[in-house]
């Protein structure tokens, strides 16, 4: 019928639109003032009759309604959510297998992020793993194997244990019930009813490798429970059931009921025992067939996530370590040797480096490669060199001072993993390892001051030299020289330094200034500003002492500012703070006062014999005695009651007179030291920079001299050389008789090794960054008695002489007369 009405409209319709046609027609023929109305009429009379053509209503993606529930962690049990174990969930057909996931983690959020498996569950509540192609609505509703039953979730890999399902639980009371009260199969059954009783207790093993029967077995094997049943729980006076319970076993099996007998019960016992035996070795057999496959799986998966895991594990190590070494990379200096490194794939880099570098410098910049391995080899083949990258020192240390090739071998796997071991696992019959750290813990501070200063003293412009940069330098007045030229206005501490000095008769003392005269001039000002009284305490550890008219004058920030240039354009580490003073500068948490720390003789003893009474009449009267001291530093009203606190009195007393008062000297000082960045770098790095400031650990010693000067010899096998190379012994045997203090000028003095330094470089220590140019040392065959030296360019000339004391003699006495640069 609707067809037919369908129809009949389209006619209707046809049949309008044509005599619409014929209407417009017509009016084209009318009057010219009415045609436009009439047509326009006939359209909008058209439109609401003819409705608008419907719109394709495009059905919607069809849904798949699944129940759904998820499998205990552990165990064979649904999870019950909301008091059920069964959730129903509405999911398009099509959707993908991600989707389809998250949308099952989001209903059982107790899955998390592990993967999971789709199963179902017959019957007796045994898990069978569903054998999908995916996990997608589709793939369930495509699965023959589900019929309508749930699908269940489970975390993929756990292993069931066979568990027992009670109806009811047993009662520990009734394990053995009196007979009366047992159970009668015939009560269980009706005369028209052959099904098997149910059965209260049944063991399930929801092992993969369970046997499956088939229909007769099945129908045996219950029989046979049955039967078992029947001859332990049925007592004598349930006898006249037997012949009922029996004839509906016969019938089971197929058998004539009426055939009766003990004989056919053992028979049927023993067969059934026999069947169940047979089947129990083959269910075993098979269970333990499946658990050793299974466990040579598991060995064989737990090896390839092990090694997966190393492999990721030493990528990820390699990575950091290419990082590390990126991080470490530190300026190339302007001077030195040249060390070109040869890659595996023919590739080529070369950079300077100084002696002194650490050699983890040079293994950072060989290491910076995207190829790079943890740990790799470095070697000379032709000098039988090879170094690891693991190792620490100085290039010194590894012979490398003079232009070389080095070979760079990346290494993996087995090679890495016995350096490591070697490395982390250090032999036990070294005794002195602590002390072995403590040295590698010192170069390891040492190559952080250099990479700092390196980076400060790049910052300065050495191309251009400026007059308003000049320094007249008077050796009697080194302080008030400094300060003269410093406070300049046009003096720019970013340009380099024009020392001249001038000797007795104000005449320059004829040195041009290529470094040498700077040494010298910041050497001498370091000493100055030590001994000025702007500073108190021992000469190893200096505090700032108060001085209102310094203060005034703001002499403590040129001081700061003093000694930033001598660090950074002299290479002189002012080697005097206080372990406090440096605390204070870069604001760090200072330690409790110790009362040798005050200078102040008198207010020293007031404080310690507070600290040192006995009862509290006794501390009562030291405080009175220091009242007037207390007072001014703002400690007298401190309540004194108990003996322990008498140790807060000293403490905030002596605090505030050796830092509390100096607020105003330590905020100018800081100021002062903030000139070229040097405070900036002490904040960020205090625990490298420390080492510069504080007391020296390591003196100079003859084997650093050694090390440091080069000898130039004459030709091998010439007259020539041979005098040179007995001089340089007797040089080597000077400098250690020196530090052993046995070249004694007089009775009142001794020759020193920092003035042999000073004699040949202006320095009375090694600079934190070595010298710009390589110090070597030349000799003098006629014309010259003593020795002389090129301070700018760290040349120590030796003259030649005929015995090792008249050598001594000569080298002393020059040494100590030459002590203007008109000598030298």
């Amino acid at each position: 019928s609707d067809q037919r009405y369908r129809s009949r409209l389209i006619s209707l319709r046809s049949q309008i639109n044509a005599n619409f046609d014929r209407l417009i027609g017509q009016a084209t023929l009318a009057n010219e003032d009415q045609e436009g109305s009439l047509i326009e009429r006939l359209r909008e009379f058209r439109n609401e009759t003819n409705p608008r053509p419907r719109r394709r209503v495009t059905n919607p993606p069809r849904t798949l309604r699944i129940r759904l529930g998820c499998i205990d962690e552990g165990t064979n049990r649904p999870v019950t959510r909301q008091s059920q174990c069964i959730v129903s969930l509405y999911v398009p057909l099509d959707q993908t297998e991600e989707d389809f996931v998250n949308e099952i983690r989001r209903v059982f959020p107790s899955l998390g992020d592990r993967p999971i498996e789709l199963c179902r569950m017959d019957a007796h509540h045994n898990i069978i793993i569903l054998n999908l192609p995916g996990i997608t609505p589709r793939d369930i509703k495509e699965c023959l194997e589900l019929n309508r039953s749930a699908v269940y979730v489970r975390i993929k890999g756990e292993e069931q244990t066979p568990v027992t399902v009670h109806s009811h639980p047993p009662s520990p009371e009734m394990s053995n019930p009196p007979p009366s009260t047992r159970l009668r199969l015939s009560d269980s059954l009706s005369s028209n009813n052959n099904r098997v009783p149910p059965i209260v207790e049944r063991h399930v093993s929801p092992s993969p490798g369970r046997i499956t029967l088939n229909i007769p077995q099945q129908i045996r094997t219950r029989s046979t429970r049955l039967s078992h049943r029947l001859q332990n729980d049925v007592s004598d006076e349930d006898s006249d059931c037997m012949f009922v319970e029996r004839a509906q076993l016969a019938e089971s099996r197929g058998q004539n009921p009426e055939v009766s007998s003990c004989e056919r019960i053992g028979e049927t016992v023993e067969q059934t025992r026999e069947l169940r035996r047979s089947q129990d070795e083959e269910y075993m057999e098979a269970l333990n067939r499946d658990r050793q496959r299974d466990q040579e799986r598991e060995a064989q998966r737990l090896a390839l996530e092990r090694l997966e895991e190393n492999s990721r594990m030493m990528e990820e190590r390699r990575l950091n370590a290419l990082l590390e070494r990126r991080s470490r990379l530190c300026p190339e200096p302007i001077n030195g040797f040249t060390i070109q490194l040869k890659y595996h794939d023919g590739s080529r880099r070369s950079r300077r480096f100084l002696p002194i570098d650490s050699l983890q410098n040079l293994m950072d910049y060989a290491g910076n490669d995207d190829s790079a391995s943890e740990i790799f080899w470095l070697s000379m083949p032709s000098a039988g060199t090879r170094l690891s990258s693991t190792m620490t020192g100085t290039l010194e240390q590894h012979n490398l001072t003079i232009p070389c090739t080095l070979f760079v071998q990346w290494l993996e796997g087995e090679e890495v993993k016995e350096i490591l071991m070697n490395v982390t696992n250090p032999e036990p019959y070294m005794e002195e390892r602590p002390e072995e750290d403590h040295i590698d813990q010192i170069d390891y501070n040492r190559q952080h001051v250099i990479e700092i200063l390196a980076e400060l003293t790049n910052k300065i412009n050495t191309e251009n030299r400026y007059s308003s940069n000049m320094i007249n330098a008077c050796r009697d007045d080194i302080y008030g020289s400094a300060r003269r030229a410093f406070s300049r206005r046009l003096f720019d501490p970013n340009k380099p330094l024009g020392v001249v000095f001038m000797d007795l008769g104000n005449n320059p003392e004829g040195a041009v200034d290529e470094g040498g005269p700077t040494r010298e001039f910041c050497r001498l000002l370091m000493k100055d500003i030590q001994s000025r009284s702007l500073f108190e305490g021992p000469d190893n550890s200096k505090l700032l002492a108060l001085d209102s008219h310094a203060l005034s004058k703001g002499y403590y920030k040129s001081l700061g500012k003093m000694i930033s240039i001598c660090l950074i354009h002299g290479g002189v580490a002012p080697h005097f703070f206080a372990p406090r003073l440096f605390s204070l500068v870069v604001g760090e948490a200072t330690e409790d006062v110790d009362l040798t720390e005050i200078v102040d003789e008198g207010f020293r003893c007031q404080l310690q014999k507070i600290q040192n009474a006995i009862t509290i009449e006794e501390t009562r009267e030291a405080l009175e005695e220091a009242s007037n001291s207390l007072s001014l530093l703002g400690s007298l009203n401190i309540q004194c009651r108990t003996l322990e606190d008498r140790e807060t009195v000293v403490q905030c007393a002596a605090k505030f007179y050796l830092e509390g008062r100096l607020n105003a000297a330590i905020e100018q000082f800081v100021d002062g030291l903030g000139c070229l960045g040097l405070h900036a770098a002490m904040k960020a790095n205090s625990k490298h920079l420390r080492y510069l400031f504080l007391a020296k650990e390591d003196p100079l010693t003859a084997k650093h001299l050694i090390d440091v000067f080069t000898p130039q010899f004459a030709e091998e096998g010439s007259n020539r050389s041979h005098n040179e190379i007995k001089t340089y012994a007797w040089f080597r045997d000077f400098l250690l008789d020196v530090e052993d203090g046995q070249m004694q000028v007089d009775q009142s003095k001794n020759l020193t090794l920092q003035e042999v330094l000073a004699f040949a470089s202006g320095l009375e220590e090694l600079p934190p960054l070595g010298f710009k140019n390589q110090p070597v040392i030349i000799f003098i065959h006629i014309g010259r008695k003593f020795p002389e030296a090129n301070t700018c360019d760290v040349v120590l000339r030796l003259p030649i002489h005929r015995s090792y004391e008249e050598f001594c003699n000569h080298m002393c006495s020059g040494i100590l007369q030459a002590t203007e640069f008109g000598m030298t």
